[in-house]
């Protein structure tokens, strides 16, 4: 038996015979030519019988993967006729002499390496959608077939260097028991596209994937394993476990759509926590009620330079608009200590993370705060946001921000800027200070989320990043219990809602006791999401607690 890693794209089993489609890179022809004007209306030619392919390829995936989804095709209609790339190919073909083939390749070169040095992860995996496009372009230049036109007439798990959207699509889904491919990121469009067809799927794989073309194999979507002429006792193992997973799926699929509220009928917000663009649809496609928890540093992080104002609003407006009317909960600017931000000029702490972040490093740069600000306003012009304010924990900060935010409001007034006047404004409790006062915190603002992950830590002292403290860090500690309750007391005092995020939102061991102390609402990891409402869905709050 043989064992390969890689990485896991999309959850699941798969069992059964590789095949391997050869989608290596193909030589394109390179000549000059005399006739520019035929060589053009080639080009034309192939442009117009692309723009045909992604129309249908469009109306398939409105009908296996949803309207949304289906936009990655349109993505790419516009990507073909974007007149950067037409003059690219075009000034080429005019001014080098050169063949149309030639052309598309070295556009594809050029624009490719534009997004894939971008510092937007998100912006970076577009580079992927720029080779797909080009390669149904030189397809059909050179009259060969794609990878998304070869017949699978059996089930089979599909290996190959890298598959793309149009290919992952093209299949029938009864066909593909699995994917496998040597290159591949869990954000990009075919990545996601498996996962939301539920195909097993790992990328980065150490195997070389032509060399196993009609092995029988397993393939692990949760552990990126890759298992080849498995054992009789392996096979064994696999088919109990995608057996388990599969009614395990069946049960979650039975929660979709379905309220979430408790047996006694109170009624439970249950949003996502997300950090990315994509993480919207992730988050539509499992159901949740809204966004509970918008990491805003994915924006700024592992860049060279602070994202501009109308950067930072087009990602805003992009998610809220996924939301559609669903709440999408925006937390402010909070950068962790293991995230580089050398444009901040933070001089070296000691323990970072009671340094220089949260509330603190925004009150500190009042220009980034208010840059942060007026896109976050400017988005919620197009669906339903609200703004978060993280490691709050004295009342003037709050008053500070909050003062900062009327003066944006007030800017945009007089800029003629639409704006949602009504957008609400929290607080993340995630310092015990912040829970001690909450009394006088929840006064001030529309909502409280507390934060578990940080409230923890802070709590019992322990870094929870330190391995050798991994004992140490109790994450149901009595104490941080009791802050918890505490604070969704003196929240509702106030007469606001309250909700819980960070990891003990998910922890199941915990959800009816936080649902005793009356929280409102959670915001967990869209994966997570019908599990929990499986959960609250089997609670009682009229039923005396078992002791």
């Amino acid at each position: 038996m043989l064992n390969f890693d890689g990485t896991a794209i999309s959850m699941g089993y798969a069992i059964g015979k590789i095949l391997y489609l050869n989608n290596s890179k193909k030589s394109i022809p390179k000549y000059t030519i005399t006739d520019i004007e035929k060589e053009m209306a080639r080009l034309t030619e192939a442009r117009n019988a692309v723009y045909d392919q992604l129309t249908i390829l469009n109306e398939r995936a409105k009908e296996s993967i949803g309207g949304k989804n289906a936009l990655i095709f349109q993505f790419h209609q516009m990507l073909l006729n974007d007149n950067s790339l037409r003059d690219y190919s075009k000034n080429i073909i005019i001014n080098e002499h050169m063949n149309c083939e030639y052309a598309v390749k070295k556009t594809s070169e050029h624009f490719y390496n534009i997004f894939a040095n971008l510092e937007d992860d998100y912006m970076r995996e577009r580079a992927d959608d720029i080779v797909d496009l080009s390669n149904k372009l030189l397809n059909t230049l050179m009259s060969e077939n794609e990878i998304s036109k070869v017949n699978i007439t059996e089930p089979f798990i599909i290996a190959a260097r890298e598959l793309y959207p149009s290919d992952t699509l093209s299949f029938t889904k009864e066909n593909i028991l699995g994917i496998i491919t040597s290159v591949g990121s869990f954000t990009s469009h075919a990545s996601i596209i498996s996962r939301i067809l539920g195909i097993p799927s790992i990328s980065n794989t150490n195997a070389v994937l032509e060399r196993l073309n009609g092995r029988y194999a397993i393939l692990d979507g949760e552990k990126g394993k890759l298992f080849v002429d498995p054992t009789e006792g392996m096979l064994s193992q696999y088919r109990s476990k995608k057996e388990r997973y599969e009614q395990y799926r069946q049960m979650l699929n039975s929660q979709k759509n379905l309220p979430t509220e408790t047996i006694d009928g109170k009624k439970i917000g249950l949003f996502a926590t997300i950090g990315s663009i994509d993480g919207a649809q992730v988050a539509i496609d499992n159901d949740a009620e809204g966004i509970g928890f918008l990491k805003s540093d994915f924006l700024f992080a592992g860049r060279a330079s602070l994202p501009s104002e109308d950067e930072q609003f087009m990602a805003y407006r992009a998610i809220s608009k996924t939301m559609g009317t669903k709440v999408t909960n925006i937390c402010m600017l909070d950068m962790l200590p293991e995230q580089e931000c050398s444009y901040f000029n933070i001089s070296k702490e000691s323990n970072p993370a009671m340094g220089m972040r949260g509330i603190r490093l925004l009150l500190e740069n009042p220009s980034v705060l208010k840059k942060q600000l007026r896109a976050i306003y400017r988005a919620s012009a197009f669906g339903k946001v609200s703004i978060c304010i993280p490691m709050v924990s004295s009342a003037n900060e709050v008053r500070s921000f909050k003062k900062t935010a009327k003066e944006v409001r007030d800017e945009l007034k007089r800029e003629g800027i639409n704006y949602d006047p009504s957008t609400q404004i929290g607080i993340i409790v995630e310092t015990p200070a912040a829970a001690v006062i909450s009394d006088i915190l929840a006064e001030m603002v529309d909502f409280i989320n507390i934060g578990t992950n940080d409230l923890t830590q802070y709590t019992l002292a322990v870094d929870r990043n330190n391995e050798d403290l991994i004992n140490f860090y109790i994450t149901a500690h009595k104490a941080v219990l009791r802050l918890i309750k505490m604070t969704i007391q003196n929240a509702h005092k106030a007469e606001i809602p309250v909700g819980i995020c960070g990891d003990l939102a998910a922890d199941k061991r915990l959800t009816e006791k936080f649902l005793r102390y009356g929280a409102d609402s959670f915001s967990i990891i869209p994966s997570k999401i019908l599990e929990m409402r499986s959960e609250i869905r089997k609670v009682d709050l009229n039923e005396k607690k078992s002791k």
